[in-house]
């Protein structure tokens, strides 16, 4: 998306937002593995691979282990350059061809990491807006971030929808956001985010294909990786018997009814709120959701949108340059 220059600018800015996920990376045309690693040989005209400061790194399925602070080393900000590149290829034609091309990023944290972090990491990318020289699929980028705005993950999804469902008028809204390794959560009430209820569970998704890859192997002498999980749970065509498949999803309710029930031991009782779930997790169990709900009997929804965070940021970004623009003027 593109945007007027803010007032003195003289370009037209690029506004990217970029959800650096434990398991994938979001961005607003693609979503890739949280994955990457070293490639000793150059990288090749047209091969998905990024060259930053004279090391190369190509895309890998595999993830990497899990940061609780992402600020710690270099891995998310390549993949966050990668995700970058992704979309400066889709934009060519319309993005300038020579210097540097302004960018306002748009990054987030989960909400128990949010206040701790939101500095740290907005410097992380901002790096004292130096000019950001790589190489993708062979081909010479450079990049300025004007800006880099930090939103918390969760809370951009729930704006992304709470218009359209009027969520701002019920007493208490939950919103669960299951993630790779984390499920982080925050109650909203009548629109106001509750700060003493907000944080995050090391219970996600991951944790999941851990005991799913454990029960299966230990009846059926069985190994199913990740991508088989996805597959029997998303009831795509598989080649395994009804057996395994049914011991999959045995499992899986049995995750889902836990990590549901944790939320009573945190004093929230799901039996009187809205629950609002977002995240590449909750799409992943939406039937065993809809199964496991009956013993609530309370309001739900589903945001079927890997995107929602990546959307939210932008709703977020925009409307704060209108409250700019219209506080600017009215002072005219």
């Amino acid at each position: 998306m593109r945007v007027q220059p803010k007032e003195g600018g003289k370009e037209d800015e690029l506004i990217l937002g970029v959800d650096t996920g434990n398991k994938m990376v979001k961005t607003d045309h693609f979503i890739f593995h949280s994955g990457i690693k070293v490639k000793e040989q150059r990288i090749l005209n047209g091969e998905e691979g990024i060259c930053y400061k004279g090391v190369n790194y190509i895309e890998n399925s595999q993830r990497i282990t899990y940061l609780q602070d992402k600020t710690a080393d270099e891995r998310y900000y390549i993949l966050t350059l990668l995700g970058i590149a992704k979309e400066l290829e889709r934009e060519e034609g319309n993005v300038r061809t020579k210097g540097s091309i302004p960018i306002t990023l748009l990054v987030g944290l989960p909400p128990g990491d949010y206040g701790r972090q939101k500095r740290r990491f907005q410097e992380y990318f901002y790096r004292q807006g130096k000019t950001v020289h790589f190489l993708y699929k062979n081909r010479p980028y450079q990049i300025t971030y004007t800006d880099v705005k930090v939103y918390m993950q969760t809370y951009s999804a729930y704006l992304l929808i709470a218009n359209r469902l009027r969520l701002v008028e019920y007493s208490k809204v939950l919103i669960i956001d299951i993630g790779g390794f984390t499920v982080d959560y925050l109650m909203v009430r009548y629109g106001v985010v509750q700060p003493t209820q907000i944080d995050s569970i090391p219970e996600g998704i991951i944790t999941l294909y851990k005991r799913i890859n454990a029960g299966i192997r230990q009846h059926f002498n069985l190994h199913l990786d990740e991508t088989d999980i996805d597959n029997i749970l998303f009831k795509r065509n598989t080649q395994y018997p009804e057996k395994v498949l049914r011991r999959t999803f045995e499992i899986a309710k049995d995750y889902l009814v836990e990590l549901l029930g944790s939320f009573l031991v945190l004093g929230i009782d799901i039996r009187t709120t809205v629950t609002v779930f977002v995240g590449g997790g909750s799409i992943l169990l939406t039937d065993l959701i809809e199964d496991v709900w009956v013993r609530y009997n309370s309001q739900y929804f589903i945001v079927d949108d890997p995107q929602a965070n990546v959307k939210g940021f932008k709703k977020q970004y925009l409307a704060e340059l209108a409250d700019s623009a219209e506080t600017r003027y009215g002072k005219e």
